[in-house]
């Protein structure tokens, strides 16, 4: 079963819907889904939209005029693009769950390194298909997004974009970052007004194959959030750091590894995920039962922010030095807390999914 089904049953199943609406918090919960999409999801889809324009546009002039500025300007706006991203791609509903858009724009985990044989193996042989942003677009989801970005510009031999003869690699490079501004303009075009995704959203009724009632749309909205929190915790940190054995971390199965860009897409996710907490609204929920809840759960987001903000290193220099190691540690500790406080606690308190991970299911 796909996850957002599992989670949307899982939790028809088990909120306790009928709580909420005694406690008067139903009438301000409609208001909570419209500061989502305005407040959060449309800003922060404009703001990788703006980022993957100005990737293109680095490109574009690197592949015009090589040197070793334009490739600094190019790498730069691949950070740019990547910590946008990172502040967004935890929002799992909409336009980037069709047509592979998620994976298009980042494959990830990819434990067989399928993304780097494909680039490697179409940088090697000169392949004129992955050139075209069009023709690029019909191609395995591994060597289209972001991934295949960093390799190109931070992989072995990356250098020579700097210099006249590595005209294919920037014409790889060229045409998947207009990919990704394709596919970005998509998804900020799915939560327009107008979109039919967004009228179901807004308007939860009987009738709507989303959600029938505004408090399944409020139980989904809690659950992206933690379910990005355990996927933060799971698949980013977890998948470079044992907590138990050093001998056992891997630090080039991290994500953005070359382009030291581990922990600060770590931090812009945490980031995006507590500035969907704060700006919906959604403490109201729990305002009833748990007033102060919602500044305790934001307290711990910071402190999560901070740790993984002081962390400034490559992922094998932080994990080498047992000090900088155990803040990691500490960093996927504080991760578990905000995700054991929204989804036991903030889920309790706002009679939503009692006793049901937001994470189980597949």
């Amino acid at each position: 079963m796909r996850p957002l089904l599992a989670l949307i049953l899982g939790l028809v199943l088990c909120a306790g819907g009928a709580r909420a609406e005694e406690a008067g918090t139903a009438s301000a919960i409609g208001p909570v889904l419209k500061r989502m999409v305005t407040d959060h999801v449309r800003p922060a889809y404009a703001a990788f939209g703006n980022a993957a324009a100005g990737l293109e546009t680095s490109f574009e002039a690197l592949c015009a005029e090589p040197s070793d500025d334009a490739l600094q300007a190019a790498r730069a706006a691949f950070r740019d693009a990547a910590l946008a991203w990172s502040r967004i791609e935890w929002i799992r509903l909409g336009a980037v769950m069709s047509e592979n858009r998620l994976e298009r724009i980042l494959f990830f985990p990819d434990r067989k390194g399928t993304g780097r044989k494909q680039v490697q193996a179409a940088l090697a042989t000169q392949d004129e298909g992955v050139t075209d942003a069009a023709a690029l677009a019909g191609r395995s989801v591994a060597m289209q997004g972001l991934g295949a970005l960093e390799l190109i510009l931070f992989g072995t031999d990356s250098q020579a974009l700097a210099e006249a003869g590595a005209s294919h690699r920037c014409r790889f490079g060229r045409a998947a970052s207009a990919n990704i501004a394709a596919l970005s303009g998509e998804l900020s075009a799915g939560w327009d007004e107008g979109s039919t995704y967004l009228a179901m959203f807004l308007k939860p009724g009987p009738d709507n194959p989303l959600f029938r009632t505004d408090l399944e749309a409020l139980s989904v909205v809690l659950g992206q959030m933690i379910h990005g929190l355990e996927a933060i915790h799971d698949t980013r940190l977890g998948a470079f750091l044992d907590r138990e054995d050093p001998g056992r971390d891997r630090p080039n199965s991290a994500l953005y590894w070359r382009s030291d860009m581990t922990l600060p897409s770590v931090s812009a996710g945490v980031s995006g995920l507590e500035d969907l907490f704060t700006r919906s609204g959604i403490e109201v929920a729990a305002q009833e039962l748990a007033p102060r809840l919602a500044d305790t759960i934001r307290f711990e987001f910071t402190q999560a922010i901070r740790t993984a903000d002081s962390l400034d290193a490559p992922v094998d220099v932080l994990l080498a030095d047992p000090q900088s190691r155990e803040k990691l540690v500490y960093l996927a500790y504080a991760i578990k807390i905000i995700i054991g406080r929204l989804d036991q606690e903030f889920g309790q308190a706002g009679g939503l999914a009692v006793g049901f991970s937001f994470g189980d299911g597949d």
